[in-house]
């Protein structure tokens, strides 16, 4: 039983380093959006995008048997972190 534990924690652990990694390549993708945004004069915030990006979550999610909701609050916490990130970069 506690083989079964263990096995699990080092699986999820193995998930959270891949997430992790996903998540940086998405920022690496936020830079690119950055620099388009700063050639043409944007907004950082694009809500009718961020709704898009939340709707898919939610989508993706519920595909899943997961519960939609939560897959709208991904989304939304990835739509913060990179809104954040751009906003530092735009400001140097």
């Amino acid at each position: 039983m506690a083989d079964l534990l263990e096995d699990a924690r080092e699986n999820i652990d193995e998930i959270n380093h891949e997430i992790a990694e996903l998540v940086s390549e998405r920022m690496e993708e936020v830079v690119k959006v950055v620099e388009y945004k700063e050639e043409n004069n944007m907004d950082v915030k694009d809500e009718g995008r961020e709704e898009q990006v939340m709707q898919q979550f939610g989508d993706l999610f519920e595909e899943r048997d997961l519960p939609r909701e939560r897959g709208r609050q991904l989304g939304r916490l990835l739509i913060d972190t990179a809104v954040d990130a751009e906003r530092e970069m735009m400001d140097k």
